[in-house]
């Protein structure tokens, strides 16, 4: 296997620039194209993609803009909020957040592939780790759903995807494919949420151990 080093990730996002307003101006999306340098060929190449949203409960509080709206604003956001929010007391739920951190905002990674070819190197837990660092904050919850590409209905990826991807040699049995995803994760310090499929790491402060996608 050819050895791939000097890695990046291109960002690309959006935010408002007026002061925000609507409850969506909270929500900054973002996709990142996930790059490493050939050392043989010397080129640049792209090996996978990383997406989400950073959801900003505290400015959503600052500007009085109730944080339920912001939960609501876009397609898919409470999907993710509702496992780890308490409605009932109005801030994360003492099961994410057993020691009652001060936290505020949350990360959410949608999506996140490495081409196979490109598998072994942890560069998926690598990106993890970048992308956390390029949206800091003093506290924050990362929120992700651990749901294996070769079970998301076909419509969501184009048969260019599928074939790049090589899903058909996925494998095929669903809870298996879920265990090898989750425990793939675990390594990067990400906790399963009671028997859901989603995952979560709180950041807090300079607490983290990870470091270039491996554990320290």
């Amino acid at each position: 296997m050819e050895d791939f080093i000097y890695g990046s990730i291109v960002f690309t996002s959006h935010s408002t620039l007026e002061d925000p307003e609507d409850p969506e101006d909270f929500i900054t999306d973002f996709t990142g194209i996930i790059k490493v340098w050939s050392e043989s060929s010397d080129l640049k190449v792209e090996v996978g993609r990383i997406q989400g949203s950073m959801v900003e409960i505290k400015k959503a509080v600052d500007y009085e803009c109730p944080v339920f709206d912001v939960f609501d604003a876009t397609e898919g956001i409470d999907e993710y909020m509702v496992q780890v929010w308490d409605y009932d007391n109005d801030d994360f739920s003492k099961s994410v957040n057993p020691n009652e951190e001060n936290l505020w905002d949350a990360l959410i990674l949608e999506k996140l592939y490495i081409y196979p070819e490109f598998n072994g190197h942890r560069y998926g837990l690598a990106a993890i780790q970048r992308t956390i660092e390029y949206f800091d904050r003093d506290s924050f919850l990362v929120i992700f759903k651990a749901d294996p590409l070769q079970f998301i209905e076909k419509g969501r990826h184009s048969d260019n995807f599928n074939e790049r991807m090589d899903i058909s040699k996925f494998e095929t049995e669903k809870n298996k494919a879920l265990k090898s995803l989750m425990s793939y994760y675990s390594l990067g310090g990400f906790k399963r949420i009671g028997k859901t499929k989603y995952m979560c790491k709180l950041k807090v402060g300079y607490k983290e151990e990870l470091i270039n996608g491996v554990i320290q």
